[in-house]
């Protein structure tokens, strides 16, 4: 087994293709087929099949390919690990995380980021959409990952969208209009906010993003809502809708299935929008580039269903181009619109 060569297998497997592996492994088509066949040879089986006119991995290819990157994480971690205890940290990025999926987002991406950036500190921020504009301009945040909300003025910050996503009416399943709803968003059936008028709230608190996009959606419906409770946690928002204090608008991702819990996508649907938030006079770093990067690709392959919206802005394409140009599913490569 060359180490050198695992790279070649992976990217095989990613890419699904011959000539789009050679290009991300930077070599010659014939190199990487050569390596393949010569690998088959060696252990006496198949490890890829061609359907749909992509390079599958058989169930060997399968075996191969997971112990091919448990060795290369092994590989970069002894690295990295080598790396901090002989040379002191350079650079560090303050970034400003929301306390739930922010943070779930930077422990997905901070080993792949690690790998490529050892001497590059991450130091994240915990907090709201609220408190991300003051700390940005005093020059305590470097970047932050958040929502589009009032705090941030065009002329001050720099925003980059990656997803627009729907705000769904979450209710308690013994709500009178439980039968018409789902447990599973995917398939919800619409309905007019306003057939909820009589229904106690439960709201993500007026300082958040999703509570401001919540009374926007209330006037546009011509009501009040009786709110019973708030909260700026959307996790504490999600457990009393289930304990069932009442209705809630929350954003589709937390739309998880739950016996006590049903849901409706609304005629009137509100959005938000997450993106990354940085000052003007800023010039985002290599790094930098690459943590948007890194957390973009991560939500358009983990995005849960089609009521989250990737968004292909032209200065993300230019992120993607710059660290993958390749990436399967970028819009370029499949006539997309942007």
């Amino acid at each position: 087994m060359n180490l050198k060569q695992l790279p070649y297998f992976i990217a095989i497997a990613e890419t699904g293709s011959l000539s789009a592996a050679a290009r991300q492994a930077e070599v010659s088509q014939p190199a990487i087929s050569g390596y393949l066949q010569d690998l088959e040879r060696e252990l006496g089986t198949p490890l890829f099949v061609r359907s749909h006119r992509r390079m599958v991995p058989t169930e060997a290819g399968t075996v191969y390919l997971d112990m091919a990157r448990q060795v290369l994480d092994l590989q970069a971690r002894t690295h990295t690990m080598i790396l901090a205890r002989h040379n002191p940290r350079r650079q560090t990025i303050s970034i400003g995380l929301s306390p739930h999926r922010g943070a779930q987002v930077l422990a997905a991406i901070y080993q792949p980021f690690n790998q490529r950036f050892p001497q590059t500190e991450i130091k994240p921020v915990e907090n709201y959409a609220q408190g991300f504009g003051e700390m940005l301009e005093a020059g305590k945040l470097s970047l932050a990952f958040s929502t589009a909300a009032r705090p941030f003025s065009p002329d001050t910050f720099r925003f980059l969208p990656t997803q627009q996503e729907e705000i769904v009416l979450a209710l308690p399943a013994f709500h009178p209009l439980a039968a018409q709803a789902s447990r599973e968003i995917s398939q919800a059936s619409r309905m007019p906010l306003k057939e909820f008028q009589d229904t106690p709230f439960v709201l993500m608190a007026p300082n958040t993003t999703v509570g401001q996009v919540s009374q926007q959606m209330f006037v546009q419906s011509n009501f009040l809502p009786v709110v019973v409770f708030q909260s700026s946690n959307v996790v504490m928002v999600k457990d009393m809708i289930r304990s069932g204090a009442g209705a809630g608008l929350i954003p589709a991702f937390y739309a998880t299935p739950h016996p006590d819990v049903v849901y409706f996508r609304l005629t009137q649907p509100g959005f938000l929008a997450a993106c990354a938030v940085w000052c003007r006079q800023h010039a985002l770093t290599e790094a930098e580039r690459y943590l948007i990067y890194l957390k973009a690709r991560l939500w358009d392959q983990k995005a849960p269903h089609s009521l989250t919206k990737f968004l292909w802005t032209e200065d993300l394409r230019q992120i993607f181009q710059e660290f993958e140009p390749d990436y399967p599913d970028f819009p370029e490569l499949k006539g997309g619109e942007q």
